[in-house]
Formats: structure tokens, sequence, C-alpha cells
């Protein structure tokens, strides 16, 4: 019941990581075939900024709101500045930021004045796993492992860890150690507590992942491919 329960958890942590793997690898994408296809300079970190206002509005839908929604305030009001802050409070304002954003993200790659605009399609086809992804994202957030199976568990661990040391009794006895049962029967509940505990913590992985991370790494993508800065000031 345990490995179980472990394996469940592990899966949907690696699901959620691979994920923003890809929403990160598919953002930077984005800007790379913007500045490729596009001249303009401007547009080109307008399409980054987008592309980073994606990713952050992501990371603020999975996270608490207590624990984020001031921290993303800010910062979209810092990347977002002058012309461009009416953007930023349209995307914050709306209801739906993750939708809002990944519109703005659309339209500011089909406004990139560019010689083809067959292009922007095969651009636009990272837009679409862009979506694709935030979904599967949502998918594991609003789907946590039922309380009753994690309470279910927490009660055969507690039986079992409760009746190790009348299991063990009889074999310390024929080695004469009596002693040593009451030790051998805590380390082994501390491990696999510990072992439970870790699946707590994996299924929500969200919590523990370094989404700030992500987040800034497609910005400093934008500033570097979208030439808003040297690679060496970096």
């Amino acid at each position: 019941l345990l490995v179980f329960r472990t394996n469940a958890s592990y899966a949907r942590w690696m699901e959620a990581r691979n994920a923003m793997a890809k929403i990160v690898a598919q953002g930077r994408n984005i800007i790379r075939m913007g500045s490729t296809f596009s001249d303009d300079k401007e547009a080109v970190q307008s399409l980054g900024r987008a592309t980073w206002l994606y990713c952050r509005s992501v990371m603020n839908q999975l996270s608490s709101p207590y624990e984020d929604e001031e921290l993303y305030l800010q910062e979209v009001e810092k990347v977002y500045q002058g012309n461009d802050s009416s953007i930023g409070q349209r995307i914050v304002n709306s209801p739906e930021r993750t939708l809002a954003a990944w519109k703005q993200l659309s339209v500011e790659l089909h406004s990139l004045p560019v010689p083809d605009t067959k292009a922007l399609i095969e651009t636009d086809k990272s837009i679409i796993i862009l979506g694709d992804c935030a979904a599967i994202c949502e998918k594991i957030y609003s789907s946590p492992v039922p309380l009753v199976y994690t309470r279910h568990t927490a009660r055969f661990l507690s039986l079992w860890a409760l009746l190790l040391p009348a299991a063990l009794y009889s074999a310390f006895l024929d080695l004469g150690t009596v002693w040593a049962v009451l030790p051998a029967s805590s380390v082994l509940a501390f491990f696999l507590f510990g072992v439970d505990e870790l699946a707590m913590q994996l299924e929500e992985p969200f919590s523990i992942l370094p989404m700030q991370s992500f987040c800034d790494q497609i910005l400093v993508a934008s500033e570097i491919l979208a030439g808003n800065t040297n690679e060496d000031e970096l």
C-alpha cells in the first residue's frame, strides 16, 4: 500500500515536472523563432514579455494566493512599464489570467512583421503546446489525491508500527537481545513514516518545484534571444 502510494505520488510529480519543462522549452522556442523571423526588435521584445507573462500567470494559478499574489502583481508591474502597463493591468484584472495571457501571447506573435506568414503558423504550434501543458498542470493541481486514501494509509501504517514490536519479540528473544526490540521497531517505523511523508510532499508537486526559477529562465531567455541585453551581462 505504501509503495503504491509513493509510486502514484512520484508519477504526479514527474508529470508536473515534465509539463513545466515543456513550458520553458517551448517558451524559449517561441522567442527564438520570433527573433529569427522578424527584424523588429521592439516587437520581438514584446513577444518575449508576453511569453514570460503566460508562464508567470500559470505559476500564479498553481500557487496559493496568500503566497504568490503580491509577488505576482509586483513582477508584472516591473516587467510591463510605460506604454505596456495597460497590457499587464488587463491581464492581472482578468478573471482567467492564464487564458488572457495565452491570448495576449497569440496577439503578440501574429503582430510580428515577418516576410512569410507561414513562419507564424509554425511558431503558433508552440503556443498550442503551452496550452496543453497548462491544462496538464491544472488537472494535477485541481485533482488532489483523495483524503480518504491518505487517511487509510496513515491508519494502516500506524497499526503496523504499533504491532511491529510483538512481531519482532520472538526473533530477538532467540538471540537473547530482547532489549533491542524497541530500538529496532523505532528505526523501522522512522524510515517507513519518512517514506509516507515523502509521498505526501510529492502529491502536491507545485509546492516543491522551483516555479519561480522556471519563470526567471523565460525572462532571461527573452532578454538574450530578443537582443535586449548581452549574454555576458547576465
